[in-house]
C-alpha cells in the first residue's frame, strides 16, 4: 500500500515560507481500537504543539501495516522506499529500528527456507519523522545509543523547545 498524505502541510497561521523543520506522523491504516486511540492521542498532542508553534509544519500520512515488496523491485512503493529511507539514516547515525519497525523476507508469501521473494514490512501503529532542510533528521521510535526514544518522548521534546533532531 502506498503512503497517502490526508492532511497537506499545516501552519499556524497559513503564511508561506521555510519552515524550520517539517514533524510527519505516520499513521497505520485500520488500526484495532487501542491502538486507534494511542495514534488519536498523538495526532492531538502534536496539532495541539503546531498550534502553539512548537511545531513550525505538519503533515499527516498514512500507510498500510504491513507492505510485501518483491525482491527484485527495483521501483517500491512509496511506503517501501520511505522504509529504505529510514534504514539508511537509523543505519548512519546508529539507531536501530527494531522492535518497532520490522522486516521479513518470505517464499512466495511464507516465511520458509529458499531464496526470498519478497521482504515484508511491518509499520508502527505510529511514528513521527522530523524534516530540515538537509533531509531527515529525526525518526521516532527508535533505540538511540540503548535508549528507547518513543513518540512521546518526541512530543515532550518538542513541547519543551528543544532539538528533536536525532540522525
Amino acid at each position: 500500500m502506498a503512503t497517502n498524505a490526508v492532511d497537506g502541510p499545516e501552519t499556524e497561521d497559513g503564511a508561506e515560507g521555510d519552515p524550520e523543520f517539517t514533524v510527519t506522523v505516520h499513521l497505520r491504516s485500520s488500526p484495532v481500537s487501542a491502538a486507534a486511540r494511542r495514534q488519536k492521542t498523538v495526532l492531538d498532542r502534536v496539532r495541539e504543539l503546531e498550534a502553539e508553534g512548537a511545531v513550525p509544519e505538519l503533515r499527516v500520512e498514512r500507510w498500510g501495516a504491513r507492505v510485501s515488496v518483491p525482491a527484485e523491485d527495483a521501483h517500491p512503493d512509496d511506503a517501501a522506499a520511505l522504509f529504505t529511507e529510514f534504514e539508511a539514516a537509523a543505519e548512519d547515525a546508529g539507531l536501530r529500528l527494531t522492535p518497532f519497525f520490522e522486516t521479513r523476507e518470505s517464499v512466495g508469501g511464507l516465511l520458509s527456507s529458499g531464496p526470498a521473494t519478497e521482504r515484508i514490512i511491518i509499520f508502527p501503529v505510529v511514528s513521527l519523522t522530523v524534516r530540515d532542510d538537509d533531509g531527515l533528521a529525526g525518526l521516532y521510535p527508535c533505540w538511540n545509543d540503548g535508549v528507547h526514544q518513543s513518540v512521546e518522548d518526541c512530543l515532550g521534546t518538542l513541547a519543551d523547545g528543544e532539538d528533536v533532531r536525532n540522525l
